[in-house]
């Protein structure tokens, strides 16, 4: 008797292109539906907590001790990075500006490099490394013990207990710290310049360059920019913390992709307002 041969499929390499292409459009579309999904549940949350009577005493209450936890907390951490930038960057910027002769030209590279892209960025990394993964894990651990059901249960939106206070906090806490370390860089580089006898710009000098060289286009900026940079990088770990399973594991998973998220975030909105400003 003659042995039945069945032979293999034979898989062509145009099989293979088109199997890769058809996994890297999957892909594609995943991550551009988790981002519009993204867009519009932050839309949402940011709708919830600009209406007034929407802030409830609990809501309050969570917003000042997310406000403390998140941005009266770091304030040693961007103090101390500040009065670094301000010896290492800002000095050297006063010094070798002095000894090309375009010391008038202090305040225009300040506000291009500080104002416009440092300070905001730093202080919103900062924040990324401090507050992202503890957000992140507390909002997990919400889900995991279910009192977000239980809440749910007694008819509360957990987006205006969870979401909004943290949020809001965040931003605001971003928007103040920037501003912090902005005048600690700068009057410690200009202190530190002026008492090593590297400058020979006064003080009231000083300040004028750097009025000088803002428009109205940099004051927007600052302002915009750290503002949405702390709506985003807030609401990543909140969104992350809603979207875990029911394990530990689970959350140190989500705790990288939470961290690399919100870098991609930081300069995606830096570059962007940058651009429009």
């Amino acid at each position: 008797m003659k042995k039945l041969q069945v032979s293999a499929p034979t898989v062509s390499a145009r099989d293979v292109e088109l199997g890769l292409l058809g996994r890297l459009g999957d892909r594609i579309i995943a991550v551009g539906r988790g981002i519009l999904q993204f867009v519009g549940d932050l839309s949402v949350t940011l709708a919830r907590g600009l209406v007034p009577g929407n802030w409830r005493r609990t809501m309050r209450a969570e917003f000042i001790r997310a406000l403390y936890r998140v941005g009266f907390n770091a304030i040693p951490a961007v103090a101390i990075s500040a009065l670094l930038v301000g010896i290492g960057f800002v000095l050297q910027i006063i010094y070798w500006l002095g000894v090309i002769g375009q010391e008038g030209s202090v305040g225009d590279f300040l506000v291009l490099i500080l104002a416009r892209e440092m300070a905001p960025v730093v202080t919103t990394l900062i924040l990324i490394g401090r507050s992202g993964t503890v957000i992140l894990d507390e909002v997990a651990h919400l889900k995991i013990d279910g009192q977000i059901r239980i809440l749910e249960s007694h008819g509360v939106d957990p987006t205006d207990v969870i979401a909004v206070p943290r949020v809001f906090a965040t931003a605001v806490a971003v928007f103040a710290l920037n501003m912090l370390f902005l005048h600690l860089a700068l009057w410690s580089g200009y202190l530190g310049a002026a008492l090593t006898g590297l400058t020979a710009i006064s003080l009231l000098e000083f300040v004028e360059n750097v009025l000088h060289g803002m428009t109205l286009k940099d004051h927007l900026l600052l302002l915009i920019k750290p503002l949405v940079m702390g709506l985003v990088i807030a609401y990543i770990p909140i969104w992350l913390g809603l979207r875990v399973e029911a394990s530990a594991l689970a959350v140190r998973q989500a705790m990288p992709r939470q961290f690399v998220y919100s870098l991609l975030a930081t300069f995606l909105i830096g570059t962007m307002i940058s651009a429009v400003l």
